[in-house]
C-alpha cells in the first residue's frame, strides 16, 4: 500500500520536480521512432540489430513499428536501448509548472465548493458578494494548495 504523502513533503517533492523538469529539454521523437533513427545512425542494419537483440528480422521490424505507433512497452524499449548502446529515460514532462497546476486546480475547486454554498445562502438572503467571495474562493484555494486535501482531484 502507497502511503499519503504529508502536506509539507508533497510541497517540497512539488518544487524539487518544478525545478528538474523545468530544465528537461525532450526532444521530439522522430516521425520513424527513436530505434530505427538510432540503428540509421549508427550505420546498423536491421539485421544485425535483430541479431544482438536476439530476435528475428520481422520481430526487428514489428518492434520499430510498434515505437512508431506508439504500441511498445517500456521493457522492449529498454531491451532495445541496451542492444544499441544507449539508455531509457522515461519522463512525463508536465505542460505546466505543478505548482501552478496545483494553484488553478485548487481555485476552481474553492470556486465551485463556495459557488454551491453561496447559492444556498442566498436562499437565506446571507450570500457573500463581490469582493467578499473572491476573497473567500482565493483563502479556500490556498488552503487546498497547502493541505492537498484527497478530494481536490475528484472530479
Amino acid at each position: 500500500m502507497v502511503r499519503k504523502l504529508s502536506p509539507r513533503v508533497a510541497r517540497q517533492m512539488t518544487r524539487q520536480l518544478d525545478g528538474v523538469l523545468a530544465a528537461a529539454r525532450v526532444p521530439s521523437r522522430p516521425s520513424i521512432g527513436w530505434i530505427a533513427s538510432i540503428r540509421q545512425a549508427l550505420g546498423m542494419s536491421k539485421t544485425q540489430l535483430a541479431k544482438r537483440l536476439g530476435v528475428t528480422r520481422p520481430s526487428l521490424n514489428e518492434l520499430e513499428s510498434n515505437e512508431a505507433r506508439e504500441t511498445t512497452t517500456l521493457a522492449s524499449m529498454r531491451k532495445v536501448a541496451d542492444a544499441l548502446g544507449s539508455d531509457l529515460q522515461y519522463v512525463l514532462v508536465p505542460r505546466k509548472p505543478l505548482e501552478q497546476v496545483i494553484a488553478e486546480r485548487a481555485l476552481k475547486k474553492a470556486s465551485t465548493k463556495l459557488g454551491r454554498i453561496n447559492q444556498s445562502q442566498a436562499l437565506e438572503a446571507s450570500a457573500l458578494e463581490g469582493a467578499s467571495l473572491s476573497g473567500a474562493v482565493v483563502d479556500l484555494a490556498k488552503e487546498y494548495e497547502v493541505n492537498r486535501p484527497a478530494h481536490l482531484w475528484n472530479d
